[in-house]
């Protein structure tokens, strides 16, 4: 019963684990759904959205569902205080010079995009709106629910 402890803390612990954006391969995840969130530690509205995320990702990950936080805090030690008071359980990329987000075109914090088992962008989600996670639900149930093509 340790050792499983153990082994599920070490796996807690990778997840958690911020990599650098030249670690982002999303063609990794092909036949996954990916929620890739862009996000700043001075963003008040990715205060609102981080516990989401975590239970967006704790329901959905057997079904499929990978969330990816993209930071771009130019300072590094912002990131990890917002990641210490927010506990993410799922991948964290830095991108502190901004080059995914500028691939990806956000313009604003936070920024996701719903991307499908095929690796196309088919939603974007500017901002987050606690009263529009319905909306931003259905959308990865749509593409949870579609076979990888």
């Amino acid at each position: 019963m340790q050792r499983l402890l153990l082994c599920l803390m070490a796996a807690m612990t990778l997840v958690m684990m911020p990599a650098n954006a030249a670690d982002l391969d999303l063609s990794a995840y092909k036949g996954k759904v990916v929620y890739l969130d862009f996000w700043a530690s001075w963003c008040t509205p990715c205060r609102l959205s981080f516990p989401w995320l975590n239970e967006l990702q704790r329901s959905n990950e057997t079904r499929g569902l990978v969330v990816i936080a993209v930071n771009v805090d130019h300072d590094k030690a912002l990131a990890d205080e917002f990641l210490k008071r927010f506990a993410p359980q799922f991948k964290v990329v830095y991108d502190p010079s901004g080059d995914i987000a500028r691939k990806y075109g956000v313009r604003e914090m936070p920024t996701s995009f719903v991307i499908d088992r095929s690796g196309h962008v088919r939603f974007t989600h500017a901002g987050f709106f606690p009263n529009q996670t319905s909306a931003y639900s259905a959308h990865i149930e749509e593409l949870l629910h579609e076979q990888f093509r």
